[in-house]
């Protein structure tokens, strides 16, 4: 399955419509509560940030209420979706790029943010190594993500009482690492990447990052025992 950036770009702008329909019936409130204390503690000091696949600029915003005194770039492979980043965000510049081609020079940041992206991409060595090119010694990079294990294909509750706080949570094949297109919609695919933990530290661990924090979170409040997301908390050695 080839996820070049012109086949990437393709499908995000066919998702723009209705994950723009998403933010604007507050379906994302959760999410957006759930990372703005992370965000508060680790990037408030920063004065280069880059976002990268902001989407809408979901997150860049609420990053521009923090570091008030950064400069923060939101960056999208859809054209669409920066639209409408564009006329709801200020204070926020925003450019088109793919995860593995950012126009930009190398050490431009002191911060990354990459917030329910990394499990899009196909090629996870070349986008790793792009952001550690654009990220300076000593810089940080907030890595979130759906849980490799919680979240693998196959997983879900075992019972039918699927939002039930004792329903027993069968983890699919975790090891059996695979890239397929998803129906998130009846209308609307994505690519989507399982991977092993060990494969996303490795690679980080090539790049020379240092995980220094590992949360795991759940986002349903249902479903309070089952972490929903894993964010890493990395930093460029060298």
């Amino acid at each position: 399955m080839s996820n070049s950036p012109q086949n990437a770009k393709n499908i995000w702008d066919k998702l723009s419509e209705w994950w723009i329909r998403s933010i604007e019936n507050n379906e994302s409130t959760e999410y957006v509560e759930m990372i703005v204390p992370l965000i508060e503690g680790i990037l408030s000091q920063k004065k280069n940030i880059l976002d990268i696949g902001t989407g809408t600029g979901l997150v860049a915003q609420e990053t521009r209420k923090i570091a008030e005194h950064a400069t923060i770039i939101g960056g999208d492979i859809s054209i669409r979706q920066l639209g409408y980043a564009k006329e709801i965000t200020n204070g926020v510049q925003f450019v088109q790029h793919s995860i593995d081609q950012m126009p930009f020079k190398d050490e431009k940041f002191d911060a990354v943010i990459c917030s329910m992206v990394i499990e899009h991409v196909e090629s996870l060595l070349e986008a790793v190594s792009e952001i550690a090119r654009v990220l300076e010694k000593d810089g940080i990079l907030l890595i979130i993500m759906n849980h490799p294990v919680f979240q693998s294909p196959g997983s879900g509750p075992a019972n039918l009482y699927s939002h039930d706080r004792d329903a027993i949570w069968e983890i699919g094949e975790y090891l059996t690492e695979s890239t397929e297109i998803e129906k998130i919609t009846p209308d609307h695919d994505v690519l989507y990447a399982h991977r092993t933990l060990s494969t996303y530290f490795n690679a980080l661990s090539s790049e020379n990052f240092m995980i220094k924090k590992v949360i795991e979170k759940p986002i349903e409040s249902e479903l309070s025992g089952i972490p929903e997301l894993l964010i890493l908390l990395c930093k460029k050695l060298q």
